[in-house]
C-alpha cells in the first residue's frame, strides 16, 4: 500500500471498501421445521457469522472513512509546508 497525503490517491485506494454497504448481509437463516440438532446448531452458527461480518464491514468502511479524512489533513498540511518554503506540493 502506498501511503500519500494525496486525497485522490487516498480515495481510489479505499474506493472498493467505501462502496459496502453492510446492511447487504444483515439476511439471517432460518429453518421453518427440524428437530436435527447439528442442523440447528450450523443455523445458529451461520447467524452469528452474518453478525460478525456485518460488524466487520461497517468497521472497514469506518476505517476507509478515516483514511480519506487523513489524507484530506496531510495534503493541506503539505500544501501549508509548501507555501512556506516557496514551493508547491
Amino acid at each position: 500500500m502506498k501511503l500519500s497525503s494525496d486525497f485522490g490517491a487516498a480515495q481510489r485506494a479505499v474506493a472498493g471498501f467505501t462502496a459496502i454497504d453492510p446492511r447487504r448481509t444483515a439476511d439471517h437463516v432460518t429453518l421453518k421445521a427440524t428437530n436435527i440438532s447439528s442442523t440447528i446448531d450450523g443455523t445458529a452458527i451461520a447467524n452469528k457469522l452474518v453478525s460478525c461480518l456485518t460488524e466487520l464491514t461497517t468497521g472497514v468502511k469506518r476505517q476507509a472513512g478515516n483514511v480519506t479524512a487523513l489524507a484530506t489533513e496531510l495534503e493541506e498540511r503539505d500544501n501549508l509546508d509548501a507555501g512556506m518554503w516557496g514551493g508547491t506540493s
